[in-house]
C-alpha cells in the first residue's frame, strides 16, 4: 500500500512539474507569438495607411493634371466670355477618361468668379456651392489646388485651377471632381476592403446622394463599391465605434484600420475604413512588403504613362494621324515583340522585333531579309510550338487566331544564336483581316522548369533512398527480438549440456521456440518483398495495404506500448503502383510512431486508421504539430527531427504521391478527439478517393 501511495505521489509530483512547466513554455510561446502578431498588425496598419495616402495623393496629383491640361483649352475662356454655355460639353472627355483609364465617375464642373455653378458634366442640377468651406473667396478660385471636400453629390477629390485667357483675365474655375473608387479597387487587389464614410454634420449638404444611397445613423457612406456585408457589420455593432478609431482595431478575424480624410483648413469630414482580413497576415507578409511596393509604383508609372498617352490623344484634331500616332505609341511602349500581320508578312511592329533582329535597321530593312517572322521559327518537335506550314489551309496566325484556348508558343535563335522561347497571344483588328501578335520571352521560364523539373527528380531519388532506410529500420527492430531470443536458448542449451543438465523435454522445447522465431525471421523478409515489389498491379486494395502495413509494424507497435485500430466498413481499388502506395502510407505512420513515443506516456499512445465513403482517415494521439509550422511540414527538407532522424522528405513523398499522382486531395490538420474516454489530441491526415 505504502508503495503504492509512494508511487501516486511521485506521479503527482511529476505530473504537476510537468504541467508547470508547459504552462509556462505555453505562456511564453504565447507572449512571443503576441509580440509578433502585434509587430505585424503594426506593420500591417503602417502599410495601409501608406497605400492610401500614396493612392490619394497620386489621385489628387493625376485629378489636377487633368484640370490644368482642360483649362488651357482657348474655346474654354471664349465660351465663358460670350457667356456661351451651352457649348460647354465635357461628357466625352469624361468618358474617355472611364474607357482608357481605371478611373470612373470622373466630373467636371464650371465656376464663375462668384462661385456659381456654370457648368455640370455629370447633371442639370445647378445649385450653388456657397456652403463649400474650400471657397470662402474668390481668391481660392485663382489658386491652383486640391482639396477633399463634401458638396452636394457625394464627398470627392477637387481639382481646381483657374481660366485664364492669353491676356491673362479672370473668368472663373475648372473643377475635376474624381472619386475614392479607383482607391478601393487598388486596395481591394490588396486584399483591403474600404468604406468611405463621410461625417454625419455634412448631411444636410448631401441633397443629391449619387453614387450610393446608403446612410447609417446619418453618416455618409461614399463608395458605390461598398461590401454590403461589412456596412451591414458596422451597422450593426455600431458605427459610432469605428468612427472613434485611432489607428486600428483587431475585431471578428479582420484589421480595421482607419484613415481620416481632411479638408484644406485640416477638419476631419470624413474616414476610411479599411478592413484587411486577418488570414492574408502569415510570416511572408513582411518579406512581400517590398514586391508590394514596387508593385504599386510600377501601377502608379504605367497609370501615368497611359494617361500621358490619353492626353497627347486628345490634342490631336486630325483622327486618322492621331489614331495612327496613338497605335504607333502602344506599339512601342510593349515589353514584348507586336507586330500586325496577315500571317505572310508583317504590315507594321514595334521597335522590340527591331531591338531583337539586331541585324536589320527598321522594319522595311527586315522585310527585306526575313518578309515574316514566321520564316524564323525553328522546329522543336513540339506540338504547342507554330511553324511557318500550312495548317489545313490556314497559316500559322489564321491558325493561332482559330484555336486560342491553345497556349501557342514559337522558338526563334537570335543574333547570337540562343534559342529563344516565346508564347503567342492573337487578336484581330476591327473592320479589318489584320491579326495583331504578342510575342512574349518565356526562355527564362522554360530554363526554369527545365531546373525545377531536376530538382524534383533529386529529390525523389533522396525520398526513395530515405523510405528504404526507414524500411530497413523497421526491419532491424523486428529481427532483434527474434534474435536475442535464438541466442539466448542456444546459449542456455549449449550451457547445460556442458553439464549434463539439458532434458530432452527442455531441449524439444528450446527447439519449437528457436523454430517458432526463425519463422518469424522468414516471414519478415517475406513481408518485406511482398511490401515494396517493383511490380505494378492493375488493382489495389486498400483495405489489404493497410493490413500488410499493420503486420509489418506490428511488432514496433507492441514494444512501443502503441495501439493501432483499424476500422472500414468498404474497401477501394486503386490503379497505382503498390510499392508507392505502401512507402507513402508507411510514411504517414512512421511520422505518429515518432510523434507519439516523444510526446506520449505508454498509457496514451493510439493510432486510429478509418476507411469510410472512399475517405481514408489516420489521426495519432502524439499531440499534434505546431500550427505555425503545420503549412511547411509538406516541404522538401523540412522536418522537425534530429538530422540523425530524418530529412524531411517523408511527408512531401506523401503528398507528392497522393495529390500529383493519384489526383486525390490530402488534408492535414490538428484535431481533438476522444478514444476510450480519454481526450486525446494529434495530428489527423484525410485522403479523399472521390
Amino acid at each position: 500500500m505504502d508503495s503504492r501511495k509512494s508511487f501516486l505521489f511521485v506521479i503527482f509530483i511529476f505530473t504537476t512539474l510537468l504541467s508547470l512547466i508547459l504552462f509556462i513554455t505555453y505562456n511564453f510561446i504565447s507572449k512571443k507569438q503576441d509580440n509578433l502578431l502585434k509587430s505585424i498588425y503594426q506593420t500591417t496598419y503602417k502599410n495601409i495607411y501608406e497605400k492610401t495616402e500614396n493612392l490619394i495623393s497620386d489621385k489628387q496629383n493625376t485629378s489636377l493634371a487633368i484640370a490644368i491640361s482642360l483649362s488651357k483649352d482657348e474655346n474654354l475662356y471664349n465660351h465663358l466670355k460670350n457667356k456661351e454655355f451651352d457649348k460647354l460639353n465635357y461628357e466625352k472627355i469624361a468618358k474617355l477618361i472611364e474607357n482608357y483609364s481605371k478611373y470612373k465617375n470622373i466630373w467636371i464642373q464650371i465656376l464663375d468668379k462668384n462661385k456659381n455653378s456654370l457648368y455640370r458634366s455629370w447633371t442639370n442640377i445647378r445649385d450653388g456651392v456657397q456652403f463649400r468651406e474650400d471657397l470662402e473667396n474668390q481668391a481660392a478660385l485663382k489658386n491652383i489646388s486640391t482639396s477633399i471636400s463634401i458638396g452636394l453629390f457625394n464627398i470627392g477629390i477637387k481639382a481646381r485651377t483657374p481660366i485664364l485667357d492669353e491676356e491673362n483675365n479672370f473668368y472663373g474655375a475648372l473643377e475635376v471632381i474624381t472619386h475614392f473608387d479607383s482607391i478601393t479597387e487598388d486596395l481591394q487587389k490588396n486584399g483591403i476592403s474600404s468604406i468611405i464614410i463621410a461625417d454625419k454634420k455634412f448631411r444636410k449638404n448631401l441633397k443629391y446622394p449619387l453614387l450610393s444611397n446608403i446612410f447609417i445613423d446619418d453618416y455618409y457612406i461614399a463608395n458605390e463599391n461598398a461590401n454590403t456585408k461589412l456596412c451591414n457589420y458596422i451597422e450593426e455593432n455600431g458605427i459610432e465605434k469605428y468612427i472613434n478609431i485611432e489607428t486600428y482595431i483587431i475585431e471578428n478575424d479582420y484589421l480595421i484600420a482607419n484613415y481620416n480624410l481632411f479638408n484644406e483648413k485640416k477638419e476631419k469630414i470624413g474616414q476610411i475604413l479599411n478592413f484587411y482580413d486577418l488570414k492574408n497576415i502569415d510570416s511572408n507578409y513582411i518579406s512581400s512588403i517590398k514586391k508590394q511596393t514596387i508593385l504599386t509604383i510600377l501601377i502608379i508609372l504605367i497609370t501615368l504613362f497611359f494617361i500621358f498617352i490619353l492626353y497627347l490623344y486628345t490634342r490631336y484634331t486630325n483622327k486618322i494621324k492621331s489614331q495612327k500616332q496613338k497605335n504607333r505609341l502602344i506599339l512601342d511602349s510593349q515589353s514584348s515583340i507586336v507586330i500586325i500581320t496577315n500571317g505572310n508578312e508583317i504590315i507594321d511592329s514595334n521597335k522590340k522585333l527591331i531591338e531583337f533582329f539586331k541585324d536589320c535597321k527598321n522594319l522595311n530593312d527586315f522585310k527585306k531579309k526575313y518578309k515574316c517572322i514566321c520564316s524564323s521559327f525553328v522546329d522543336i518537335n513540339s506540338e504547342n510550338y507554330l511553324l511557318d506550314i500550312d495548317y489545313n489551309g490556314k497559316n500559322w496566325a489564321e491558325y493561332a487566331l482559330d484555336n486560342q484556348n491553345i497556349d501557342f508558343k514559337v522558338a526563334i535563335y537570335d543574333i547570337e544564336k540562343n534559342l529563344k522561347h516565346f508564347s503567342l497571344k492573337v487578336s484581330k483588328l476591327k473592320n479589318d483581316n489584320l491579326i495583331i501578335v504578342t510575342f512574349t520571352d518565356i526562355s527564362q521560364d522554360i530554363v526554369e522548369a527545365e531546373k525545377e523539373k531536376n530538382e524534383q527528380r533529386i529529390i525523389f531519388q533522396q525520398a526513395k533512398l530515405n523510405a528504404i532506410t526507414n524500411t530497413l529500420n523497421n526491419i532491424a527492430h523486428q529481427w532483434r527480438q527474434p534474435l536475442s531470443v535464438i541466442s539466448t536458448l542456444t546459449s542456455g542449451m549449449k550451457l547445460k549440456k556442458e553439464l549434463n543438465l539439458l532434458s530432452d523435454k527442455e531441449f524439444n522445447k528450446s527447439c519449437d521456440t528457436i523454430i517458432f522465431n526463425t519463422t518469424k525471421l522468414s516471414n519478415t523478409i517475406e513481408n518485406f518483398t511482398n511490401f515494396f515489389t517493383n511490380e505494378k498491379e492493375n488493382k489495389l486494395s486498400v483495405v489489404e495495404s493497410i493490413n500488410q502495413i499493420i503486420e509489418f509494424l506490428d511488432s514496433i507497435f507492441e514494444r512501443n506500448q502503441i495501439i493501432c485500430h483499424f476500422k472500414h466498413s468498404n474497401d477501394i481499388l486503386l490503379e497505382c503502383d503498390s510499392s508507392s502506395f505502401s512507402e507513402a502510407i508507411l510514411n504517414i505512420f512512421d511520422n505518429s510512431i515518432s510523434a507519439l513515443i516523444e510526446n506520449k506516456n505508454i498509457n496514451e499512445r493510439y493510432i486510429l486508421v478509418e476507411l469510410e465513403d472512399k475517405i481514408l482517415t489516420i489521426i495519432d494521439s502524439g499531440n499534434g504539430i505546431n500550427e505555425e509550422i503545420i503549412t511547411k511540414v509538406c516541404e522538401p527538407y523540412f522536418t522537425t527531427k534530429h538530422q540523425a532522424f530524418g530529412i524531411g522528405l517523408g511527408l512531401y513523398l506523401v503528398e507528392e504521391f497522393f495529390a500529383k499522382t493519384l489526383n486525390t486531395k490530402i488534408e492535414l490538420k490538428n484535431e481533438d478527439f476522444i478514444y476510450e474516454n480519454k481526450n486525446l489530441k494529434g495530428l489527423k491526415f484525410t485522403i479523399y478517393f472521390d
